[in-house]
């Protein structure tokens, strides 16, 4: 999913979320996610799979060097801030460049520090063609915008990309007093070396619960605990679901997901006291959910 408006709709993964629009449009094609576990249950690279990819495309009638004119893709998948393999998006990235294909990453969700790099595609070692941005770009007023190389963003006609909120001067001045806050405070670094305490505890909750949590993933300061059944190590929404809700009643507020994740963002700004709080807050919730209670 890359946003809500229609467009965007229309290019998500999601069937049920594309269901409103009434009909799909014919040249987006999507491809499953190389989710890195399934990578290692299959033994094989990021770029194998890129390859498997390729030929996926094929199949159904494309040719990937001449019928696609841009990938995109989220820097992270936001229901588990889940990465994907580095070498899947830097094979990615060497085909777009070999066939001219524009490159464009997601970062509504993840930019701006989140990911303790500036932009979390920069964790992949690669270049963007295009960049899509908001949230962290103001910290609060509604504020995006789209990055790009100059070759990319000056094809337009001056004055034919524009919308009716396009340079509303109040939310812009928020936008440059964040990114000046974000440079003078250092925040992206600050974020990587907060991410560090809240990745280092949240193994310490997987290690008190080994049969339940079974993977700890993020970057920085997004994070997630992924759940399963101890018994059949299936997906366990459920408890997730209870542990958001327990939490909540704690005065923790953490990402509802709705699946096997219990997700979270700290601010950027918080202090390690109140970080190491709120993973101790989690897992009294996540005792609780698990007793039953």
């Amino acid at each position: 999913m890359h946003g809500r408006t229609l467009a965007a709709v229309m290019m998500g993964g999601s069937p049920a979320s594309r269901a409103w629009v009434g009909t799909e449009y014919p040249n987006f094609s999507r491809l499953n996610l190389p989710y890195f576990w399934e990578l290692e249950e299959a033994k094989i690279t990021g770029a194998q799979r890129f390859a498997q990819d390729l030929e996926t495309l094929r199949s159904r009638g494309i040719d990937p060097a001449k019928d696609i004119c841009g990938v995109m893709l989220e820097s992270y998948v936001g229901w588990g801030a889940i990465f994907f393999p580095k070498d899947y998006v830097q094979a990615l990235a060497k085909f777009t460049r070999e066939n001219g294909i524009l490159l464009c990453f997601d970062e509504i969700q993840a930019g701006f520090g989140r990911t303790g790099k500036l932009f979390a595609y920069e964790h992949y070692e690669v270049d963007a063609d295009m960049v899509c941005c908001g949230k962290g770009m103001s910290s609060s007023l509604p504020l995006s915008g789209v990055l790009g190389s100059a070759e990319v963003m000056d094809l337009p006609d001056i004055g034919s990309m524009s919308s009716t909120h396009s340079a509303n001067p109040l939310v812009c001045a928020a936008g440059l007093a964040n990114l000046e806050f974000i440079q003078e405070t250092n925040l992206v670094a600050e974020a990587e070396r907060k991410g560090n305490l809240l990745h280092e505890a949240l193994r310490a909750l997987q290690a008190r619960h080994p049969d339940r949590i079974k993977r700890v993933i993020g970057k920085g300061m997004v994070a997630a605990l992924v759940l399963v059944d101890p018994k059949t190590g299936a997906p366990d929404a459920d408890v997730c679901n209870r542990v958001a809700e327990l939490a909540m009643e704690k005065g923790l507020i953490l990402v509802h997901t709705g699946r096997e994740s219990i997700k979270m963002g700290p601010p950027l700004t918080i202090p390690d006291e109140a970080l190491l709080e709120g993973v101790q807050v989690l897992g009294e919730a996540l005792d609780e959910a698990i007793a039953g209670r």
